[in-house]
C-alpha cells in the first residue's frame, strides 16, 4: 500500500531524513519510533505530500505520489496529529463531517456516517453531536480526531503521536480502543511515536530511526529477540525486554500437551499473554496452569518449568542439574 525507495529529505543543507527504504503493508500497523529529531515525522508528512520529498519515490498502491494530485490525495488519507486540529467554531458533528462535505456526500449518508463513527469511539451521539472542542476533554477531544480521519473511510490513516499529550490512563484508553478498531477495520496505518511500549502494543511492523535513517525494521518479536545494536536494545528496554517479549505472546504458543497427569487446579484461556500466564502462577502459587479454549475446554498445559527451560534453551544457558 505505501512504499518509499531511498527516499531523503533536505531542508537547506540539513538531512532529516537520509535515504531510507520502507514497504507498509496493506491493513498492516507499522510504527515509526525514535528519539525527537530523528525524521519519523518528516517520513510521515512526506507519504500524504505536506512536505515534499528530495530525492527517491514515494509510491502509494504502486503509483508515484507526485503524480496525484496532493488535495486529492490527502483527501484518501486519513491524518491525525497530537492538538487533534479540530476546527473550535465548528460542533463535533461538523469536525467528523469535514471531509465527506469536501467530497459532495449526500447530507443522509453523511449524517449516518457521522452517528455511525460516534458509536464506534464510544461518543454517544445525543450527547456529544452538538459539543464544541473546548467541552470536551483530550480524550474525547482525540477521539473525534480519529472520527473526522476515519469518515470517508480511508484506506491509509497516519498518525503522528496521537496520544502524546494525554495523562497515562486515558493514552492507555486510547490505544486499546485503536487496536480494537484497527482489528476491526484493517486499515493500513503509520503511526508515530517516541514511546516503544505504545509502538509494542499496536504495531505489528516497527520501524526505529535514528538521526535520518533506518536502524531496524521488523516485527515487534524480532527486534525484542534480536535487537542490532545497543541504541534499540536502549529504546526497547534493556532488561525489560523479557517480559515486553512475554506481553506479546500468547499462552497457547508455549503449552504443551496435557499428557496423563491431572490437569492444573488454575486455568487460563489460550489467547491469553504468556505475562498474564505467569502472573496468574505468582498470585495461585503454582508452577502449572491448564489452558482453555473459548468454550473453557482443556486444549493444553503451560508448565514453567518448561519456559525456563525455553529461555535457557534461546540463551545457551547450561541446564541445571
Amino acid at each position: 500500500m505505501i512504499e518509499l525507495n531511498k527516499v531523503s529529505k533536505r531542508f537547506n543543507e540539513a538531512l532529516a531524513v537520509n535515504d531510507i527504504s520502507l514497504r507498509v503493508e496493506k491493513g498492516s500497523f507499522c510504527a515509526l519510533v525514535g528519539t525527537s529529531g530523528c525524521g519519523k515525522s518528516t517520513t510521515l508528512r512526506m507519504i500524504n505530500r505536506l512536505i515534499p520529498h528530495s530525492d527517491g519515490e514515494i509510491l502509494i498502491d504502486g503509483q508515484p505520489i507526485e503524480q496525484l494530485d496532493p488535495v486529492k490525495l490527502r483527501r484518501r488519507i486519513g491524518y491525525v496529529i497530537q492538538s487533534t486540529g479540530l476546527f473550535p467554531h465548528w460542533s463535533v458533528a461538523r469536525n467528523i463531517a469535514l471531509v465527506p462535505r469536501l467530497l459532495k456526500w449526500p447530507a443522509e449518508k453523511i449524517d449516518a456516517r457521522v452517528e455511525e463513527l460516534m458509536a464506534l469511539l464510544g461518543l454517544p451521539f445525543d450527547e456529544f453531536v452538538g459539543k464544541y472542542p473546548h467541552q470536551l476533554s483530550g480524550g474525547q477531544a482525540q477521539r473525534v480526531g480519529v472520527a473526522r480521519a476515519l469518515a470517508a473511510d480511508p484506506d491509509i490513516l497516519l498518525m503522528d503521536e496521537p496520544f502524546g499529550a494525554l495523562d497515562p490512563l486515558t493514552r492507555d484508553k486510547l490505544q486499546e480502543e485503536l487496536a480494537r478498531l484497527q482489528a476491526r477495520l484493517h486499515k493500513t496505518v503509520v503511526f508515530v511515536t517516541h514511546d516503544m511500549d505504545e509502538a509494542l502494543k499496536l504495531a505489528d511492523h516497527l520501524v526505529v530511526m535514528r538521526e535520518g535513517r533506518i536502524v531496524q525494521q521488523g516485527s515487534p518479536l524480532t527486534l525484542l529477540r534480536h535487537p542490532a545494536d545497543p541504541f534499540v536494545e536502549s529504546l526497547l528496554g534493556g532488561l525489560e525486554r523479557g517480559l515486553k517479549q512475554a506481553g506479546l505472546t500468547r499462552v497457547k504458543e508455549h503449552m504443551t500437551s496435557l499428557g496423563p497427569q491431572v490437569p492444573a487446579h488454575s486455568r487460563i484461556p489460550g489467547d491469553f499473554t504468556l505475562r498474564q500466564g505467569l502472573s496468574m502462577m505468582l498470585r495461585d502459587h503454582t508452577e502449572r496452569l491448564t489452558v482453555v479454549d473459548a468454550s473453557d475446554v482443556p486444549i493444553g498445559e503451560l508448565s514453567l518449568r518448561r519456559l525456563i527451560k525455553e529461555s535457557q534453551s534461546e540463551r545457551g544457558t547450561p541446564r541445571a542439574g
